[in-house]
Formats: C-alpha cells, structure tokens, sequence
C-alpha cells in the first residue's frame, strides 16, 4: 500500500465521525440555586467568623491541656477561663442564628420549608448554648482518665 493511500485513507476517517455515531446529548443542567439574600450573605459570614473563633478556642484549649508544667486542677482553672470568655460570644451567635432561622421560616415563598427552619430555629440554639458546658465535661473526663502509656519503642 502507498503512502498517498494510506494518507487518504486517513484523512477520510479523521473527517467522519467515527463509526457514525454521534456523542450522546449531554445532561441537562441542574437549575442554578437562587442567588443568597443579602441576610443569608450576612449570616454565612458571621458563621464563618463563629467557626474561626471556635476553633481558635480549640487551640487555646489544647495548649492549656498539654501544658506539662500543671496539674489538673490548674488546667481547670485555665480551661475554664478560656470558655467562659467565649460564653458571650457564643450566646450572641446561638442568638442571631435563631432570630435568622425564625426569619426565614416567616418568609414569603419558604412554605415547603418552614416546619425544617422553625425546628432548627428550636433545636439549634440551644445546641449551642450547651457548647461551654459540653466542653467542660470533655475536659473533666479527660483529667480524670489515667495518663496514657508511652508508645513502646520501635523493634530493632
């Protein structure tokens, strides 16, 4: 077979479809979600600024727990300062999460989901609330368990 066939031959598939067949039609395309209102803009950031603060507590908690220098009942001390400095901060949020949540439930077109939102609004809250105190039962349980056994060393 000569080169020109061959260069023919090739040139005639790449311009076919292949096989003749046709790609398949693509999906159609899931309705775009509303755009947020400004009130949901607003909430998202505060959420996102709550979880910031909250894990910047985690952080603070950690270093007061892994502090060899003290004992348990200064790790008390300190753990608990540190929470109850957060206690306003959380109470506000658990606050304006619930007035939003309520606010949405109430508003026009979220009739299909205003049993959901007013539960939330309900449940939520007080969820949160319950943070600091959740946190200190954690904390009381892990000063109270025996220290843990060091990793025995690698076999050589």
């Amino acid at each position: 077979m000569s080169i020109r066939v061959i260069l023919a031959v090739s040139a005639a598939l790449i311009a076919t479809p292949v096989l003749a067949q046709t790609a398949p039609p693509a999906p159609p395309a899931a309705p775009a979600a509303p755009a947020p209102s400004p009130e949901e803009q607003a909430m998202e950031a505060r959420g996102q600024a709550f979880q910031a603060s909250m894990e910047a507590m985690g952080q603070e908690l950690e270093a007061a727990m892994s502090d060899t220098t003290t004992d348990a009942a200064a790790k008390t001390t300190a753990t608990n300062a540190i929470i109850d400095r957060r206690v306003p901060e959380i109470n506000a949020f658990a606050d304006e999460l619930e007035a939003f949540l309520r606010a949405m439930a109430d508003k026009p077109g979220n009739e299909e989901k205003r049993a959901e939102l007013t539960n939330a609004a309900n449940a939520a809250p007080a969820a949160m609330r319950a943070i600091p105190d959740q946190i200190r039962g954690s904390i009381a349980q892990a000063l109270a368990a025996p220290p843990a056994a060091p990793a025995p060393a690698p076999a050589q």
